[in-house]
């Protein structure tokens, strides 16, 4: 490819030209959903063309950044704050600090971040361990229909004709994305959504409507539907377009790297590394069960990939788990204190579940052929009572609005404690004094 530039602008090779440009080592530049960029590693092959000789990329990504492709524009994965025009013997982590200094990563609070080293053995083994699976994840699976179909670079699946983004089908829909698109990206708009993709509206980050494959990183000489079949090439839209002889080449002259055979399913001895992770430790601090907390992790994992960004979504998770089990355990729904509640029968009476029968002693509720003695008839009464009240009880801590599931949310400043985990997802202000919702806190009921 030549240098060839017209009105300042250089000129992009057409869809299906032949780079002569000799092949070359490429490293991982797959992804799926862009809370990829949580990984140090991620964040540090965005520096492609990285135009500042004095700026050290490797500190950059350490520090929180992925490039944006604009000039020498840089953002932080974890507050979106925005840092350009660099300085020679400026420091990204002190530069980060001066601009943004409530940035959660500057400030040591737990979020997802996974750098490429930890403090000590059981964090590197971790954080080792999550880089491997998200590039075993992007590399095997698709974005959509996460816990069904799986498609992998060495073996087609058939995907029934599926689309993961079916409003993109055509290159008009797709073109309407770029409209933020980086003017210093040397790959054009056009001959990338010609080659399947749409832009994610970050930096040069873009996916295939067909596949969800997705691609960053671009740089002068990059032809996107010869690298989209390299990456993805049992894509049936990249096959369709080139053809199946030429992705085999394609494939065969420059094979993306090779991820480790495992199964998508995450082991115990995994599951255990989970809980070295700086924001497990902050949800066992606050008092949430190991277990739940792993076990929510775990799950997040095995259906994205990616841990989540902030302590707050963590939560959100672990009560969703926790609400999950109550509603899948075969008695119904747990107490507050652990007891198995009564479980309610479609003509409105209460029956305990079997393990608590089983455990008290047996009263027979049918008619005897023989009165029943006053001590009897007095204890069925108490039981009766007892019964009332443990429903009323119950009743007080159901959410207010949906009525159904336990309270399980303070609202902080205020400290109300009215609602369960799915109400109090979406709202930013309390409801009973309409405070500003500036944190949330798990209770613990004894």
């Amino acid at each position: 490819m030549s240098g060839i530039q017209y009105d300042g602008r250089m000129v992009t090779p057409a869809p299906n030209s032949v780079t002569k440009r000799q092949p070359e080592d490429r490293a991982e530049r797959r992804f799926h959903w862009q809370s990829a960029l949580l990984l140090e590693a991620v964040r540090r092959q965005t520096f492609s063309n990285w135009p500042v000789a004095y700026i050290d990329p490797d500190e950059l990504a350490k520090a929180g950044f992925f490039y944006l492709r604009t000039e020498d524009h840089v953002q932080c994965a974890f507050c979106q704050g925005i840092v350009g025009y660099w300085d020679e013997g400026d420091k990204p982590e002190i530069e980060h600090h001066k601009h943004f200094p409530n940035c959660p990563f500057i400030t040591g609070a737990a979020t997802g971040n996974v750098p490429r080293n930890g403090s000590d053995d059981d964090s590197t083994a971790l954080f080792n361990f999550l880089y491997d699976y998200h590039t075993f994840r992007v590399s095997n699976t698709r974005p959509q229909q996460l816990n069904t179909s799986y498609q992998t670079d060495s073996t087609k699946v058939p995907d029934g004709g599926q689309l993961a983004f079916p409003h993109l089908n055509t290159v008009s829909n797709r073109l309407s994305t770029y409209t933020r698109w980086p003017k210093h990206v040397n790959v054009g708009p056009d001959v990338l959504a010609e080659a399947g993709f749409f832009s994610t509206g970050l930096a040069d980050w873009v996916q295939c409507f067909h596949c969800g494959g997705g691609l960053y990183g671009w740089r002068f000489g990059d032809n996107p539907l010869v690298d989209h079949a390299r990456f993805y090439p049992f894509c049936p839209y990249a096959r369709g377009k080139l053809g199946d002889d030429a992705v085999n080449n394609a494939l065969n002259e420059n094979p993306p790297p090779v991820s480790s055979s495992r199964k998508i399913n995450i082991t115990d001895a995994e599951a255990e590394l989970l809980l070295h992770h700086p924001m497990a430790k902050r949800l066992v601090g606050m008092g949430l069960s190991p277990v739940s907390v792993r076990e929510a992790l775990r799950h997040l994992l095995e259906t994205r990939g990616i841990l989540c960004r902030t302590v707050t979504e963590a939560l959100e998770h672990v009560f969703d788990y926790e609400e999950n089990q109550r509603r899948n355990s075969t008695c119904g729904q747990l107490g507050h204190d652990g007891l198995i509640l009564p479980v309610e029968i479609p003509n409105g009476h209460q029956v305990p579940c079997q393990t608590t029968m089983s455990s008290s002693p047996s009263f027979s509720t049918s008619p005897a052929s023989t009165k029943p003695s006053a001590d009897y008839t007095k204890l069925l009464e108490e039981v009766e009572t007892l019964r009332n009240q443990v429903t009323q009880e119950e009743r007080r801590l159901l959410c207010r609005l949906c009525q159904k599931s336990q309270i399980a949310v303070v609202f902080q400043p205020c400290s109300h404690l009215h609602l369960c985990a799915e109400c109090a997802r979406p709202r930013d202000t309390c409801p009973s004094c309409g405070a500003v919702v500036r944190g949330t806190l798990k209770p613990i009921l004894t």
